[in-house]
């Protein structure tokens, strides 16, 4: 751990402690804050300094400590799991599973889909569905007792670096009718619902840590997959769910050197990168015709980062340049592929074709190569055999779990290096036995599922918590 990690998990403990007061329905406000949103930008910058050791409280000195500390303050939610009759619920939040999937292998009668946003309309599942939200009842003058509440435990803490940034004041103060709203949904629909087990695609989020807390103290088992390869492990720590579903050996040490008990960790895959064998993805034809390819070139991916974009602009510059391959440009999923930094490089050259509402694999399915900084991208490029080349986000630099280090020869920040390597390499220049043999220790170890399909892998987990 550098000094940096420590003063986050330590001072992200101290915020869980300083506003425990601030808990609703009987669940922590604090604890179900998403801490790394809070001091994102300036007031992250202030844990780097060593100086800011002296307004630590909790001492974490290695990360073999991180989950202790947080088990602490989640004990008193840990109720005895018990087998219970009711339904299977999956909460669509960074779930990722295909609605077909779901439809081929859940029934109806015994699984219900939770849905984040509030209508039924914007969500279509074959199975039943219902918003999470329908089931929220607080009254507006709760919320701003609890706001205001809020504003006293600042102004309490106005010396404290992060607690007096004006841009953390105001994110948690907004973010407190939210999170209560949530809290309220979650415990009313643990009420009135039987439930026997509740899948999670994270934890990590306001509204997926509340049900995981909410399910936990009615005693009801939960499962977490994992939404993707652990680069910052702030978007994968600390466990909450009873079982963490992982992709392969390497997370499963992972998880352990950060105190996670290995009975807790199963290796499960995931279902969605099923999906990568499967033989309705689109045809070479159709692909090229929907993005107006020319049909004699080699296609490369370029997978865009919606802030750091100075060296995928490079890189396309390059392409361009040789004038030999067709390009597409993947922006990052959701409200990303909107910023100001993508817009710009979609200006910068319009002919480039930027696919935004295109499946992932049915892009990884036609293109020949794939450019992309250290994202779960590369992973499923890997798994669809595809040769893969790295650059590395500068905002990674301070705490990167450096999950790719082992592809250490396919990453270069360099733009000519890069796609001097990619030239070679699509015109069956580069040494790809080398690339065949890499690939394959690669994902022996970092996905390697037990057992045939994710999907079969996740009910038989279910099914051995329910049965």
């Amino acid at each position: 751990m550098n000094n940096f990690e420590r003063n986050y998990w330590s001072s992200y403990c101290d915020f869980i402690d300083k506003f425990g007061s601030l808990t609703y329905l009987g669940i922590s406000i604090p604890l179900v804050s998403p801490y790394y949103v809070l001091i994102h930008e300036n007031a992250i910058n202030k844990l780097k300094s060593k100086s800011f050791n002296k307004f630590v409280s909790t001492n974490i000195k290695q990360e073999k400590g991180i989950q202790s500390h947080f088990d602490k303050r989640l004990s008193p939610y840990k109720k005895k799991i018990n087998k219970q009759k009711g339904k299977i619920v999956l909460y669509d939040t960074a779930l990722r599973i295909p609605d077909h999937m779901l439809k081929e292998n859940f029934s109806p009668t015994e699984t219900m889909i939770l849905l984040q946003n509030t209508t039924t309309d914007e969500n279509a599942h074959s199975l039943p569905a219902v918003p999470l939200l329908q089931f929220s009842n607080v009254d507006t003058k709760v919320i701003e007792a609890f706001q205001e509440k809020t504003i006293k435990c600042l102004n309490k803490a106005k010396f404290h670096p992060i607690y007096r940034d004006e841009k953390f004041r105001k994110r948690l103060i907004n973010l407190i009718p939210k999170i209560m709203r949530q809290i309220s949904a979650a415990v009313n629909f643990f009420e009135v619902t039987p439930v026997s087990c509740l899948v999670l695609g994270t934890t990590n989020s306001s509204d997926t840590r509340v049900l995981a807390l909410a399910a936990a103290l009615r005693g009801i088992p939960t499962i977490c997959l994992q939404h993707g390869v652990p680069m910052l492990e702030f978007g994968y720590l600390p466990k909450v769910a009873t079982y963490l579903g992982v992709y392969g050996k390497y997370d499963i040490e992972w998880y352990a050197k950060k105190g996670i008990p290995l009975t807790k960790l199963k290796v499960i895959g995931h279902p969605r990168f099923d999906e990568l064998s499967n033989n309705k993805l689109m045809d070479k034809k159709a692909f090229h015709s929907h993005f107006k390819l020319d049909p004699e070139r080699k296609t490369v991916l370029m997978v865009i980062h919606h802030e750091e974009t100075e060296i995928p602009h490079a890189i396309i510059a390059q392409l361009r340049k040789q004038d030999k391959v067709n390009i597409i440009v993947k922006p990052r999923n959701g409200k990303q592929s909107a910023s100001e930094k993508t817009a710009l490089l979609q200006k910068a050259f319009p002919d480039v074709r930027f696919a935004e509402e295109t499946d992932l694999y049915d892009i990884l399915h036609n293109v020949d190569s794939v450019v992309s900084y250290e994202s779960t991208i590369v992973l499923e490029a890997l798994l669809a055999d595809k040769p893969v080349f790295i650059w590395r986000l500068k905002s990674l630099v301070p705490s990167s779990t450096n999950y790719y280090g082992r592809l250490k020869d396919y990453i270069c920040n360099d733009p000519r290096t890069l796609v001097k390597n990619l030239t070679k390499t699509l015109e069956g220049k580069g040494d790809m036995d080398k690339w065949g043999k890499n690939k394959k220790i690669f994902l022996a170890y970092k996905y390697s599922p037990l057992t045939g399909k994710s999907i079969n892998n996740l009910k038989a987990l279910i099914h051995s918590l329910t049965t």
